[in-house]
């Protein structure tokens, strides 16, 4: 993927990000063990705000998060949500990619970027991550020439080692054509199912992703 020359992707984290939300649902919870109130043991308590663990956390999370990127003049992306696109007088762009409590931030102006980052620390208690070099099991490389390369390297060699496959040969045809597949007359001949839906599984992670 090539980029503007000297570009970098920067990464940023919400602390404690949930507790920013609140519920618009009424959600009560046990009192903490060893938090419990004197004589009002079997009390519970009333969540004001949103906590890891609830299923409508994340969405009330981004039901904040979102708006916020919209008064700081980012556009929402169409094709998806979750992208917010900033255009300055230059017509220069800067991108915020969200997943969650994470914020990957990419742009042609250094300055925006720097200006984007200092507004979010204003409105949210944000740890600075730097220059992004893994991401969701991703690893970012950055070229001389200004490009940006993705790739899951690790994640592949990670993906062979958990099911034995870290010394195969490679090969550019995955199965020998002259092999004749045969139904298995037993069930002690059959794969592993649950297995080959985990390599499945793995597989199309990478494929998705990268």
């Amino acid at each position: 993927m090539a980029g503007r020359k000297g570009a970098k992707v920067h990464q940023m984290d919400v602390n404690t990000t949930f507790l920013y939300s609140s519920l618009v649902e009424e959600v009560y919870v046990e009192q903490p063990e060893g938090l419990e109130i004197p004589s009002k043991e079997n009390w519970v308590c009333k969540l004001n705000r949103a906590l890891y663990g609830l299923k409508q956390s994340p969405r009330a999370w981004f039901s904040l998060i979102a708006p916020t990127l919209v008064d700081f003049d980012f556009q929402q992306c169409e094709a998806d949500p979750c992208i917010f696109v900033h255009t300055n007088v230059k017509g220069e762009k800067t991108y915020i990619a969200l997943y969650v409590d994470d914020f990957l931030i990419a742009g042609e102006n250094g300055d925006d970027i720097t200006t984007i980052k200092g507004r979010l620390a204003e409105r949210f208690d944000m740890k600075d991550l730097g220059i992004a070099e893994k991401f969701l099991g991703m690893e970012i490389e950055y070229g001389e020439d200004g490009s940006v390369k993705l790739h899951q390297e690790q994640y592949l060699h990670n993906l062979l080692q958990r099911h034995g496959m870290q010394d195969c040969n490679s090969i550019s045809t995955p199965l020998d054509t002259s092999v004749k597949l045969t139904k298995a007359l037993d069930s002690d001949s059959l794969a592993n199912s649950k297995e080959y839906a985990s390599i499945v599984g793995g597989l199309m992670f990478a494929a998705c992703v990268t």
